[in-house]
């Protein structure tokens, strides 16, 4: 098995490698306590724990290291060091983007001592509201224990903005045989008042008497997301004296590594582990099996159809999410319901262009001209059946050669009957221009022309000249006037010395999307998707939509606005 860690060869390149070997040393012991922690071994935990929580130690690990240290104190019954622990959290990182567990854990203290008001008073400044259950189990550990009823109605008089103990006392009334026609009126006014459902009364017979602290923890609450990238790099090809043909793969995953840093600018620790994958099937099968592997929060890729599949055959419908960062092929979504597409699919690319198309061209006829690469002929037939499906009709559908002597002498003069629009497909970057020019020719100097952004050399082709005309698809549009563009270029010259391709561009984008919705969401990690506001963050390119599918279904086709290229729908 190939296994690289490709952000420290990275950084050691950059000569920042002490840094990384820092950061790399931090990460791996509070990963080792950890996992003393879940095998219940706390001391262990607490001594490794320890030193990471010192205040001249800021990692991205630091405000976990205090957490876990108090919730191995709490499993120890060292309340006292636990809470202390815990105070220092809140003292030092009152940002903590779960700092609610930590007055959770305060809570317990508090009510396992008896301190009532200081223990609901840490519970009522807990703001997420995925820790709803976890309180209400909480107060159901110790007030539902309660059986002697005149206690428990004077706790509810104390307390008597409290719901959860309200509903404690409620259900304690209606299930006791020796409870008062007065004790009933009491139920029925505190019903009314709090409007408590069937559901939230079934809850609190379910939870009595279950224990439920501290805080269950799993996949979701351990402080970090384990991103496997596997991706072809290639490493027995790897020469630092040339530019490989691959890449791509280095400049996606430096991407990667920029959004790491910004995520855990933002609290949210990502690891990167990176596997070196070409399209050997055979190649991947001891990843796929491997234990560490399989605990991925997320994975992204394999690129190579038999790759993918062999991974997606594991990772279908698990507990976790696959993305495939490059393909547009929405046969890929059938292999389970957590893989996703970070660009649209041809067919989606293809839907929208022709509707576009149809609020542009004067007339149904078509003229599709398309280049010599299996994309290029996907989209062309695509896009014809797309067009035809409308009330559209082809004139014709031409295989071209990127020559100007052969387009001048296979495209018709159209002196008859002239398309109302022409759609061109091609990944040959002196396609556009040419073929622009041509049609000039036949005097068609205002026909509407649809094409792939890749048929033209943006840096030779001048498009502006074209662009009263011509619409782009183009999936990764990099408007370079973005403030947000012009940093992370500087940020990335200043690390690498290159400047950023589109793939730095796509993986940097794409991890801050999908870590920040699964730090958000965690397993609820599709309703979050699904009710996402597209547009409401700001990303590089031409940012994510999943409402609707798990291919990103953002606007592909691009107008020009008279200085820029923009969505069509903006």
């Amino acid at each position: 098995m190939k296994v690289i860690i490709v952000v420290m060869f990275i950084l050691a390149g950059l000569g920042n490698a002490a840094f990384a070997q820092s950061i790399a040393q931090t990460e791996s012991k509070y990963r080792s306590a950890l996992a003393d922690y879940k095998q219940e071994r706390y001391a262990a935990a607490m001594e490794k724990l320890s030193p990471l929580t010192s205040v001249n130690l800021k990692t991205p690990y630091s405000a976990y290291s205090h957490y876990y240290y108090a919730l191995s104190a709490y499993q120890l019954k060292r309340f006292k060091e636990s809470k202390q622990m815990l105070l220092q959290l809140q003292s030092r990182y009152p940002g903590w983007n779960r700092i609610g567990d930590a007055q959770y854990l305060l809570g317990a203290i508090a009510l396992e001592a008896g301190q009532l008001d200081e223990g609901l008073g840490h519970l009522a400044k807990i703001k997420d509201s995925s820790l709803a259950k976890d309180v209400f189990s909480l107060k159901q550990h110790y007030f539902g224990a309660i059986t002697d009823l005149a206690k428990l109605k004077e706790l509810q008089k104390q307390y008597a903005d409290d719901r959860d103990i309200a509903l404690t006392l409620v259900h304690f009334i209606e299930t006791s045989p020796s409870s008062t026609q007065t004790d009933f009126q009491i139920a029925d006014q505190l019903q009314k008042q709090f409007k408590f459902s069937k559901k939230e009364k079934v809850a609190v017979a379910e939870e009595a008497p279950k224990r439920s602290i501290p805080k269950s923890e799993g996949q979701w609450t351990k402080g970090y997301y384990d991103v496997s990238v596997l991706l072809p790099f290639r490493l027995d090809e790897f020469s630092t004296a040339k530019r490989r043909s691959n890449q791509f793969a280095y400049d996606y995953y430096l991407g990667l590594t920029m959004a790491k840093e910004q995520l855990a600018a933002e609290g949210i620790n990502v690891n990167l582990w990176a596997y070196d994958v070409g399209a050997d099937a055979k190649a991947v099968e001891p990843i796929v099996d491997n234990k560490n592997f399989q605990q991925s929060d997320m994975v992204i890729g394999p690129l190579y159809p038999a790759t993918f599949e062999v991974t997606a055959g594991y990772f279908a419908n698990a507990n976790a999410i696959m993305l495939n960062p490059l393909s547009t092929d929405g046969n890929l979504l059938k292999s389970g319901s957590n893989i996703y597409l970070a660009h649209p699919s041809i067919a989606f690319q293809m839907q929208k262009a022709a509707q576009w198309m149809k609020t542009q061209a004067m007339g149904t006829n078509s003229a599709i001209y398309y280049g010599g690469t299996a994309k290029d002929s996907a989209m062309a037939f695509s896009y014809a059946n797309e067009w035809k499906s409308k009330g559209g009709k082809v004139m014709e559908m031409v295989k071209i050669q990127p020559n100007r002597e052969w387009l001048e002498t296979n495209i018709p003069t159209f002196d008859t009957s002239k398309p109302s629009h022409v759609a061109l497909f091609s990944t040959d970057g002196a396609s556009g221009a040419m073929l622009m020019e041509v049609l000039n020719g036949r005097k068609l100097t205002s026909t509407p022309v649809l094409s792939t952004s890749t048929s033209f050399n943006v840096q030779q082709s001048r498009l502006n000249r074209y662009a009263s005309r011509l619409y782009l698809i183009n999936t990764d549009y990099a408007d370079r006037e973005k403030e947000n563009i012009r940093e992370f270029q500087k940020n990335y010259w200043n690390k690498t010395s290159t400047f950023p391709s589109v793939y730095s561009y796509q993986g940097y984008d794409q991890l801050l999307f999908f870590a920040r919705m699964l730090a958000r969401h965690k397993d609820k990690f599709q309703d979050g998707l699904r009710s996402a506001r597209p547009g409401e963050e700001e990303y590089l390119l031409s940012g994510f939509n999943f409402t609707k599918s798990n291919e990103n279904q953002i606007t592909p086709v691009l107008k020009y606005n008279g200085s820029k290229w923009t969505p069509v729908d903006r």
